[in-house]
């Protein structure tokens, strides 16, 4: 489970990365091709740089945390999981076996 955590983060910093050079790249063409931006759209692509640097950090802890309550559940009702996860698997192994 905890592979699965560090990818999606792995998943999420690649992806903040890619968007914080994306708007890094749009800013500076902007700039480039109207000489000057109006200090409004310099302060969005700021907070959307902000933003995309604190979104690895907020998705891993989300996912630790459902992974957290999942194995919580699991270990309060073994059984419980056990049908639930049987069942699901019924459902989706009918619905994907019909063509």
């Amino acid at each position: 489970m905890e592979s699965k955590v560090d990818s999606v983060n792995h998943d999420l910093k690649t992806l903040s990365k890619d968007a914080k050079e994306l708007a890094h790249e749009a800013k500076e063409l902007a700039l480039h091709k109207s000489g000057e931006m109006s200090k409004k759209y310099v302060e969005f692509l700021d907070t959307a740089l902000t933003k995309a640097k604190e979104m690895p950090s907020v998705a891993a802890k989300k996912t630790k945390e459902v992974a957290v309550t999942t194995d919580d559940f699991v270990n309060q009702n073994p059984w419980r999981a056990v049908t639930i996860s049987a069942g699901l698997g019924l459902v989706l192994g009918f619905l994907f076996s019909r063509k």
